[in-house]
């Protein structure tokens, strides 16, 4: 039986624990109505969704993150305003783009994408451009973005890419992680930048 496998980030917990709140305050004020709104424990942020993988191919996947994790750097991501995908109705949270390394987590994106269509180049992977950020809802019926405040900016140092499994445990979708891979690249050298205005 085949597994849906993706790579990404996990979340700190207190970012899933603030986000939380952050969500049922939206709620409850009905700025966003939508009929499936994630779990904590599910909020994450995507880095390259697989889809369905064959058992056998395991091995290789993973291969491929602990090459791509071994020269890539700890970056620093911090979430910024809300938005929504209006074709797939899905209300998310992205990240600030000026507090953000988004550079390093594009470019991550797209060593993952490179190494895994050489180990598995049957596995057709989505050929959509990387939009990063963290679902908080689908099946999204009513969203008064006008309204919506960014919520408090949440900022953490990311150390390693994760294999997560997309499954079902007793009919509730889960996704555990499977495998960590630790960041182990040196970090770039970096100009220092002039005072953000």
């Amino acid at each position: 039986m085949k597994r849906r496998l993706f790579f990404g980030l996990e979340l700190p917990d207190a970012w899933k624990d603030e986000i939380a709140i952050q969500c049922e305050a939206v709620r409850a004020r009905g700025q966003v109505v939508a009929r499936n709104w994630s779990r904590k424990d599910l909020y994450h942020l995507t880095v390259l969704f697989l889809g369905a993988v064959d058992p056998a191919d395991l091995a290789r996947v993973i291969s491929a993150g602990e090459r791509v994790a071994g020269e890539q750097a700890p970056f620093t991501l911090t979430t910024g305003p809300y938005g929504r995908f209006v074709q797939s109705r899905v209300f998310w949270l992205g990240l600030d783009e000026r507090k953000s390394h988004l550079a390093a987590l594009n470019a991550l994106h797209r060593q993952v994408r490179a190494a895994i269509a050489e180990a598995l180049p049957a596995v057709r992977v989505e050929d959509k451009p990387y939009r990063p950020h963290i679902t908080l809802a689908r099946e999204l019926r009513q969203c008064q973005e006008s309204d919506l405040i960014a919520p408090r900016p949440l900022s953490h140092v990311f150390t390693e890419l994760c294999l997560f499994e997309s499954t079902r445990d007793g009919g509730q979708l889960s996704y555990p992680v499977i495998r960590r891979f630790p960041f182990s690249g040196a970090a770039a050298t970096r100009t220092p930048e002039a005072p953000a205005h």
